[in-house]
This record gives structure tokens, C-alpha cells and sequence, in this order.
């Protein structure tokens, strides 16, 4: 899905503002306490697709592309179900969650937030009454649009191009650069980013872009799935603005 709108979007995520303003811990902490409700949507975004590419009922039967089955199933295994820095099995959301433990993050709202879907809150109201950060309000708002729209072809174009692959090697660099200050050490952070490097490579990347090219079949699918990849990075833009303001 090369085009030019998506593509500015991605440079404008490339080179955004946030990466060079996160100059201390507070600073990274601040950026999780946010980013961590895209982490957590993420994976519903992805069982999205799960269900929708993949059986999930009884009784099974085949379904789908094979090549898409194997692509969701990976993903979902290596999100779910890998393994941390200190060999315990858990889902990458958990580790993050461990990550700013680890530095001392406030974890109230995100807490909070998963008790009250758990209880049966709807996830808008759960939302403001866990008090998550605006940005992170509307982000997770803005996802969960789209996946009930129901609309498989727009989902996997948001999850293949809207999810930016680049940005986990920036902070990287970013943890590096706070640790060499002798400031600040983040050993967990630090392992998830690059797990999550790790397990994202090219063979995951180039099955998802044959995912959106077999699920895109007509002109009026391929122009709804750009129009929801576009949304989809403009929504991340207004989360990376979010956090610095």
C-alpha cells in the first residue's frame, strides 16, 4: 500500500518531536503511562483478525488462506505467549506493564481500566473513569472504531501499515542514551523493545502485506482499507502530540 499520503504520515512519525523531547526518566515514564493503552489495544486488534481469518469455533474446520493462518497464529503466539528476560512465559502487554514497574510508572489507570472491562464496563466509559490520559482516550477509542466496523480488510490494512515497525529501534536508542547519563537504567524496557524487534521481522511483514493484498480483492475495499490506514497514523500522530503536550 504505497502511497503518498501513508507515507507522509509515516515520515511524520519518523521524525516526530516526541523522540528528541524524552531527555530524562520522568519524560520516559510519562510517554508509557500513555503509550501503554496502545500496547494493550494492539492485541485486540489482533484477535481481530484472529477470529475473522482463523477458526475459533466448534466445530473446526479449515479456514481462509493457509499462508494468513500461519502469519495471525505466529503473531498471536509471539504477542501472547513469549517468554521474558528471566525465562517466565507471558504476554508482551505483561512485560511492558513489568517495564514500568521496573521505573516506577504509575500503573493506577491502567489497572483500573482493565478491572473495569473485566467487570463489564464498556471500554469507552472504562476509559474516563479510570482516568487514562486523553490521548490515550481517543487512541484506543479510534481503534476500537475500526474494529467494530467490522470490516477485515480495513482491520489488517491498519494493523499491517498502521502500526509503525520503525519506531521500537528510535527508542532504543533513546533507553541508551539515558543510560549512558548514568540517570537512568530500564533493563526490561530495554528487553521488551528489542523482543518485540525480535519477533516482528521480515517474514511477519511481508506475509501481512500479502494478507491486506488477498483480503483487498476490488478497488472499493483497497480505497476503504488506505482510507482506515490513514486515520490510523493520524491517530497515532495525535497520541505522540498528546504526550508532549
Amino acid at each position: 500500500m504505497n502511497h503518498p499520503d501513508i507515507e507522509s504520515l509515516r515520515e511524520q512519525l519518523i521524525n516526530h518531536d516526541l523522540y528528541t523531547s524524552m531527555k530524562t526518566g520522568d519524560d520516559l515514564r510519562r510517554f508509557m503511562e500513555t503509550h501503554v493503552f496502545a500496547v494493550w489495544d494492539f492485541m485486540s486488534l489482533l484477535k481481530a483478525l484472529q477470529r475473522n481469518l482463523t477458526c475459533v469455533d466448534l466445530p473446526w474446520m479449515p479456514k481462509g488462506d493457509p499462508e494468513i493462518r500461519q502469519l495471525i497464529n505466529e503473531i498471536v503466539l509471539g504477542e501472547e505467549s513469549d517468554i521474558d528476560a528471566d525465562g517466565v512465559i507471558m504476554s508482551h502487554f505483561e512485560m511492558y506493564l513489568l517495564a514500568m514497574q521496573e521505573i516506577n510508572c504509575d500503573l493506577s489507570p491502567i489497572r483500573s481500566f482493565m478491572a473495569l472491562i473485566q467487570s463489564g464496563m464498556p471500554i469507552n466509559q472504562a476509559l474516563i473513569e479510570s482516568n487514562a490520559p486523553k490521548g490515550a482516550q481517543h487512541f484506543v477509542n479510534h481503534t476500537f472504531s475500526i474494529i467494530d466496523s467490522g470490516a477485515i480488510h480495513s482491520i489488517a490494512g491498519v494493523f499491517t501499515y498502521g502500526r509503525e515497525d520503525l519506531i521500537p529501534g528510535m527508542f532504543l536508542s533513546i533507553i541508551d542514551a539515558l543510560h549512558k547519563e548514568g540517570t537512568f537504567s530500564a533493563p526490561r524496557l530495554k528487553y521488551y523493545v528489542q523482543r518485540h524487534i525480535d519477533v516482528d521481522g521480515d517474514h511477519h511483514s511481508h506475509l501481512a502485506i500479502r494478507m491486506v493484498e488477498l483480503l483487498c480483492d476490488n478497488d472499493k475495499k483497497k480505497e476503504e482499507a488506505h482510507k482506515a490506514v490513514i486515520e490510523a497514523l493520524q491517530a497515532r500522530i495525535a497520541l505522540w502530540n498528546s504526550i508532549i503536550a
